[in-house]
């Protein structure tokens, strides 16, 4: 190793290897801290985080509600300060509706889909509006998700994330095609969330999917956790190939898997679980890929406190980050 490089990797910081240097970009899901806006963005900024990520303004009006001169106030807000948004949620489209409920020929009239696609293609507008990259949205509860204890569950561990009969794939793609229309014309990405709780739950549904539906405006915020969660086991090597192609960002928290027949699992800072996060950085470092990693928490440290959860997690990450770049130089 050359001199330089062994100094760098000592030290935890980004080597030129050619072109210009690959540096991450440290971003977090403001919600996390559970704080006023103005007091989250403080916050943020102080901890070391460029790219915010949020669903709410705490205590304010919601951002599907906004007018263009609040939306335009919001901006200023977080520019101040020196941040950015990297994908902006009006409140949480299409997370707890069950796609069973949906009727296929009537879908785009169901009350709660009309109101939440409203919401979604406001927040597309003014993302447009503020030249943000990307909205967020989640991809539809399995049946009896909210509302009947999860039945599906052992049958989605089971089969690494689950099996969609021909008619929820239909009514999928209904669905995603007016969002894909409506990302297409205002010319924004809408990055889907994962959840073990949504269809979108594993790398290999989310690639099905979305190779169905053949927009170049999907995306994915990637949650290597929750396809841990639900079965994926290799999420850092062939999970991290299904996604590449799509990635907008990672939605970075850990866990561990105690029985996952069962959905036993608890939370743990960054690094502390099951998820091979130095193996998915190297990757994402050695790919040069343009992403946010965007840092949540989960859990909660003896204090109690979400912000020092958050600090954990950065400093745990920060960790992980000099690991996987002595890791690309050896």
């Amino acid at each position: 190793m050359r001199r330089r490089e062994f100094l760098a990797a000592a030290i935890g910081c980004t080597v030129a290897s050619g072109a210009a240097e690959y540096r991450f970009k440290l971003g977090l899901y403001l919600p996390e801290l559970d704080l006023p806006f103005d007091q989250a963005l403080d916050t943020a900024n102080e901890i070391g985080a460029k790219y915010v990520w949020f669903n709410q303004l705490k205590g304010e009006t919601p951002v599907s509600a906004m007018t263009d001169a609040e939306a335009d106030r919001m901006a200023e807000r977080v520019a101040r300060r020196g941040l950015e948004i990297c994908v902006l949620n009006a409140g949480n489209p299409f997370k707890e509706i069950h796609l069973a409920d949906l009727e296929l020929k009537t879908l785009a009239d169901h009350p709660l889909f009309g109101a939440q696609f409203h919401d979604l293609t406001r927040s597309m507008q003014i993302a447009r509006r503020l030249g943000i990259r990307a909205v967020g949205a989640f991809t539809f509860a399995w049946p009896g998700e909210y509302s009947a204890g999860k039945p599906t569950w052992p049958m989605r561990w089971m089969t690494r994330g689950g099996v969609m009969s021909a008619a929820e794939v239909e009514k999928w793609l209904k669905a995603f095609g007016l969002v894909a229309e409506q990302a297409e014309r205002l010319g924004v990405d809408v990055a889907l969330s994962m959840m073990p709780w949504n269809y979108t739950n594993t790398t290999g549904n989310f690639r099905r999917l979305v190779e169905k539906l053949g927009s170049r405006r999907m995306k994915v915020m990637w949650g290597p956790a929750d396809n841990w969660n639900s079965g994926e086991w290799d999420v850092a090597t062939a999970g991290f190939e299904n996604v590449r192609p799509y990635l907008c960002g990672l939605h970075l928290k850990d866990l561990h898997v105690i029985d996952g027949l069962n959905l036993k699992f608890e939370y743990r800072p960054l690094g502390e679980g099951d998820v091979d996060y130095v193996t998915i950085l190297r990757k994402v470092r050695e790919h040069r890929l343009d992403v946010v990693l965007s840092v949540s928490t989960h859990f909660l440290p003896p204090s109690g406190s979400r912000e020092e959860a958050m600090r954990i997690n950065f400093e745990n990450l920060r960790g992980l980050i000099r690991k996987a770049e002595a890791a690309s130089i050896r």
